[in-house]
């Protein structure tokens, strides 16, 4: 049998999947997480391995080697660490050829069926990229700000705005009350030091976006304000890629991924597209159909020169429905 292999490798997890070449996704696997350039290259090689061998294994095949790898890695991010990657999946021996790509650009592949296109990725990190119609990309990486770096800049922002408040400085804000519940905490001090002590994790600090939304929902001028400034800034972000690569004019999709689009509230996509519509007015802000690793698939695919017709199409909506991949506001396909 033919087949490719996709993969998505971040922070939080390690996905693969195997396709064969009628579309048919057959397994998946999940490894841990890892970044080559922060975990080390052997970490990165070892969470893909384990992800694509679990793949193998929920498929029934033994490993064997693809016709095309494509990895949408974190931390690809300058030119050299492509190569790399490359040559490190490579002696792998997973596969004949092998592509690494951002992993922003495999999930923007999971998003949208045309062949350009834009993506803001907003989980407990961010990341901004945009596609022409001729290949060229314009990713941000690591100059996508940190004031817009997802959850962790919401948790952040919010943490700031309490802290303000404790101060004296206006607005006072439900999220004091609603963070202090969520650490168990008596007050602010108690709050401040175990932030400036390090007793606080980063991944519990992350459990503080949700109420953000939440809140600014319920109305709190703090909340409201920090994601506003958010959707405005991931807004300028997405604007200044589309303009760079001439596509303003252009019916544009963007993908929105991640986590942070998951809120009830509206606010934050009414910000974006009271923003996008003044320099983008044909721009079109979609949810991502699939999960970025079937976006990696699409792309091994295509390498192989393989169009996604309608019957193609039908085999990755149903085998990814099976798979979890799909998306659950995704509709089947008739």
């Amino acid at each position: 049998m033919r087949y490719v292999i996709g993969v998505d490798q971040g922070g939080s997890g390690t996905r693969a999947v195997i396709c064969d070449l009628e579309g048919h996704l057959l397994g998946t696997g999940i490894g841990p997480g890892a970044c080559h350039a922060f975990s080390g290259l052997d970490t990165a090689m070892d969470a893909t391995q384990s992800a694509v061998r679990k793949a193998f294994d929920q498929a029934g095949m033994q490993p064997g080697q693809a016709v095309v790898y494509v990895g949408g890695h974190t931390g690809a991010d300058w030119d050299d660490e492509y190569d790399l990657l490359r040559a490190a999946v490579q002696q792998l021996g997973f596969a004949e050829k092998v592509v690494i790509v951002n992993d922003s650009i495999a999930a923007l592949r999971g998003g949208t069926d045309q062949a350009f296109g834009a993506i803001l990725v907003a989980g407990s990190g961010a990341n901004c990229a945009v596609l022409a119609p001729d290949g060229v990309q314009f990713i941000y990486h690591y100059y996508h700000d940190n004031d817009l770096q997802g959850g962790s800049a919401l948790a952040r922002a919010a943490l700031n705005a309490i802290y303000r408040a404790e101060t004296g400085r206006p607005p006072q804000t439900s999220l004091r009350e609603r963070v202090l519940s969520l650490f168990n905490l008596p007050d602010v001090d108690a709050l401040m030091r175990g932030s400036v002590e390090g007793k606080i994790p980063e991944n519990r600090v992350l459990e503080i976006a949700p109420l953000v939304f939440e809140e600014a929902q319920n109305g709190d001028a703090a909340a409201i304000k920090i994601v506003s400034h958010f959707g405005s800034g991931c807004a300028e972000l997405l604007v200044n890629g589309i303009q760079r690569l001439g596509m303003s004019d252009l019916a544009v999709e963007i993908v929105l991924s991640g986590g942070i689009f998951k809120a009830e509230s509206p606010l934050l996509r009414e910000v974006l597209s009271r923003e996008m519509i003044k320099e983008v007015p044909h721009a079109k802000f979609v949810d991502a159909r699939y999960e970025p690793v079937v976006g990696a698939a699409l792309l091994a695919l295509k390498q192989q020169g393989i169009e996604m017709d309608a019957k193609t199409k039908k085999n990755i909506d149903d085998s990814a429905r099976k798979l979890s991949l799909l998306r659950k506001s995704v509709k089947p396909s008739q």
